[in-house]
């Protein structure tokens, strides 16, 4: 039977996950999922964040709809459909903590590279190429399903060929909806979703909504520059959390 207390451990979690999704774009499970795991199993925490973490980014994707960039979400979802068998076989043969350091590492670099770039040697961003765009999604593909860590090269892509604000909410609210609508069926065929994960995400449906209500007004108050500094500041945080997790 699930406690009032997990219900409104797990209310709050979600509240605030989806209100900085809806302000930055991305890191509703890089909140919820290490909160999460202090008051339910792991695996729990993983597919109650698919679930909510699918709501948060239909919702946005469908209020921001005008915005979606959609030449790059169709190369960022291909390369994310592509890659997401692959990340299966990697996980099988390579450990999950050197994944996970080599994630690190690289999402660290890409957010000293971003800001460095963007602020100090090229104010201007970058022509995206095809074949660039699709790798991201294709790389994003491969840690979704092998560390459930999709978003830092897309962020990566993003933020180098000079989405901001509506227009990069919108563009990556759609490829993870796309990346969510693929691994939850997996989850579900894995046997992974249990009546108690369904229960917990149910009853943290209106925090989320709640969530998403506040984050919109907060986007709503962010200066371009302010946004930029937040998206790259999450990427760092995201990039030195998962070598934490690898040490």
């Amino acid at each position: 039977m699930i406690s009032v207390g997990t219900v409104a451990a797990i209310a709050g979690i979600v509240f605030i996950a989806a209100a900085l999704q809806r302000a930055v774009g991305f890191g509703f499970a890089l909140l919820a999922v290490p909160l999460m795991a202090f008051v339910v199993p792991t695996k729990s925490a993983v597919v109650i964040v698919f679930l909510n973490g699918t709501v948060t980014c239909a919702w946005i994707a469908l209020r921001l709809r005008r915005r979606i960039e959609w030449p790059t979400t169709r190369r960022l979802g291909l390369g994310a459909i592509v890659g997401a068998p692959i990340g299966v076989i990697i996980l099988s043969v390579i450990s999950a903590t050197t994944l996970r350091l080599a994630l690190g590492v690289t999402t660290c670099l890409a957010a000293v590279w971003i800001v460095v770039s963007s602020r100090l040697v090229r104010p201007e961003p970058v022509v995206p190429h095809r074949s660039t765009t699709f790798a991201m999604g294709f790389a994003s593909g491969v840690i979704n399903t092998s560390l459930a860590t999709n978003g830092p090269p897309l962020v990566y892509e993003l933020r180098r060929t000079g989405f901001h604000d509506d227009r990069f909410r919108a563009t990556i609210s759609a490829v993870f909806l796309l990346s969510n609508l693929i691994g939850l069926p997996l989850l579900a065929l894995a046997g992974l979703i249990s009546a108690f994960d369904l229960g917990l995400a149910a009853s943290s449906l209106v925090p989320c909504v709640a969530g998403i209500v506040v984050g919109s007004r907060i986007s709503s108050r962010m200066e371009p520059s302010h946004f930029a500094w937040a998206v790259d500041i999450l990427l760092m945080v995201t990039g030195l959390l998962t070598i934490s997790k690898a040490i």
